[in-house]
């Protein structure tokens, strides 16, 4: 693969990981169904089921990233084979960027904050929890499922060539 072709292969797996990100955001969105609360003395307080709700708006953003990832790490495995380093470094950077694109358009699109909302609302008003993602950890999600598959495709189908890059690495 020369250079030019790399250039390219990197520009498309950074792109394809980019939209499945923002696919990823809406998705996640149309999943969850945010819990209710009420404002009393301009607070949010939430009723008995919002900790679940929190809760599943985490999973739903775990499994529909690490879903999302592990299809275009099988994909780009299989694609980008050639060049085991480059996809997976590009896979991995893509990765990260669509985890950070997914958690912000899904944030987006859910509702405001209610703490917020509730500071202008009147006591008794019923709103809708916000939908985040709780941690850091969460968010390495998309990347996880594409370190996953490219791991299970890379070892199960590796190649007898070394990389062109490498061949002066010893191989044991």
């Amino acid at each position: 693969m020369s250079q030019r072709r790399g250039l390219v292969f990197a520009m498309a797996v950074l792109g394809a990981y980019a939209l499945a990100g923002l696919f990823g955001g809406w998705m996640w969105h149309e999943l969850w169904q945010p819990s209710a609360g009420v404002v009393v003395d301009h607070q949010w307080y939430a009723d008995g089921n919002a900790l679940r709700e929190e809760f599943s708006g985490t999973a739903l953003y775990v499994l529909v990233s690490a879903g999302i990832g592990l299809v275009l790490g099988v994909v780009f495995a299989l694609v980008g084979g050639v060049r085991p380093m480059l996809t997976l470094l590009t896979c991995v950077a893509g990765a990260l960027l669509a985890g950070w694109l997914m958690a912000r358009l899904g944030q987006r699109l859910g509702p405001a904050d209610p703490a917020e909302l509730a500071l202008r609302a009147e006591d008794g008003t019923r709103l809708p929890s916000a939908l985040t993602v709780s941690g850091l950890t969460p968010q390495l999600s998309f990347a996880l499922g594409s370190l996953a598959a490219l791991g299970a495709i890379f070892t199960l189908f590796s190649g007898k060539a070394p990389e062109a890059t490498f061949a002066a690495e010893p191989r044991g």
